[in-house]
């Protein structure tokens, strides 16, 4: 799990890196104008499609659970899948540095972005009862998973080959890393008695977890300069989030419930750079 980081300190942390740099790297940003170079601030405004899988196991093998037959010593396994649209603003601070005559390109950016879009999914349920959702089975739990703050920096390196200099249009490629927040919440409605229980008898509630995932992503990029200080970017991506996962112990039945949940998401970026 990742520390959280309040976005209010993020955003010194990135004004910060954008205006309190030593004097010897202004210089250098001075230098490289003509091809664009320096330090630059941005906003970005990303939509994609955003998509979970979580995977669960109900392990009733324990010598001593208190499962019934015919469901004790069994281990029932589901898997259930969603997407979701997403969305965002975020804001960016980086430094371009040119070569071989503002041809080409080495940048990085510290990068916050704020995410909306709620995947949610369904487990069918696994078990040997009519509805699945007596003690020791995979009830149809219901889930969603929402995306809330990334932050993290990204590395692009391009260039204006032929005659796109001249015309103010980039090409480029991109990677980077980030880390990113989101609220995971499960509905559950399911009977926690050793003995059967009627319908009437299930209990309905909910659990609340954060997800903390590390998220690699890359693709390419198009930027457009307006002018000496403004410039449009639009960038195609993909991003993997790392597998998250986690084990919910029920100690006074002996049941053990191991989880996980991946994600990733394909989408669009357009951008709007302002070089001070």
């Amino acid at each position: 799990m990742f520390p959280r980081v309040s976005t209010t300190g993020l955003l010194g942390c990135l004004v910060l890196a954008a205006f309190g740099a030593p004097a010897g790297l202004a210089a250098q940003a001075d230098e490289s104008n003509a091809g664009n170079g320096g330090f630059y601030l941005g906003l970005a405004f990303p939509l994609g499609q955003m998509s979970a899988t979580m995977r669960k196991s109900v392990d009733n093998t324990a010598p001593n659970t208190l499962v019934p037959e015919p469901r004790r010593g069994q281990v029932f396994e589901d898997e259930a899948s969603g997407d979701a649209l997403s969305y965002g603003v975020g804001l960016v601070a980086g430094y371009r540095k040119s070569f071989s005559g503002g041809a080409y390109f080495l940048d990085a950016a510290a990068e916050l972005e704020t995410h909306g879009g709620d995947v949610e999914a369904q487990f069918a349920g696994v078990g040997v009862s009519t509805e699945r959702k007596q003690l020791g089975e995979s009830w149809p739990d219901r889930w969603n998973l929402d995306p809330e703050t990334s932050y993290g920096v990204t590395l692009r390196l391009g260039g204006s080959p032929g005659g796109l200099q001249s015309r103010g249009i980039s090409l480029y490629v991109l990677g980077g890393i980030r880390f990113a927040g989101a609220q995971f919440t499960n509905h559950y409605d399911g009977c926690f008695a050793t003995e059967p229980c009627d319908p009437s008898e299930f209990q309905s509630g909910q659990e609340d977890r954060d997800m903390d995932f590390t998220v690699w992503k890359s693709g390419i990029g198009l930027e457009k300069t307006l002018s000496e200080r403004i410039a449009l970017r639009v960038e195609a991506s993909y991003s993997v989030y790392a597998r998250e996962e986690w084990t919910t112990e029920f100690e006074d039945v002996v049941v053990t419930v191991r989880s996980s949940m991946k994600a990733s998401e394909a989408g669009l970026t357009a951008g709007l750079l302002l070089r001070p």
